[in-house]
């Protein structure tokens, strides 16, 4: 982990519905897990039908 740079900007994060990269905005808050809003919800969806407590 390179310390000069923030910790958003060193994050490979794929998409858990879809498998596509999510690109990361540079500056302070959280780390995007999903690459639209509405593959966020078909996961989370997908996932309660399946029995995990989303």
């Amino acid at each position: 982990m390179d310390y000069t740079k923030t910790f958003k900007s060193q994050c490979n994060v794929t998409c858990p519905h879809c498998n596509a990269p999510v690109p990361q905005t540079p500056g302070a808050g959280r780390v995007r897990l999903y690459c639209t809003p509405s593959a966020g919800k078909a996961h989370r969806r997908r996932m309660r039908a399946l029995g995990f407590d989303v």
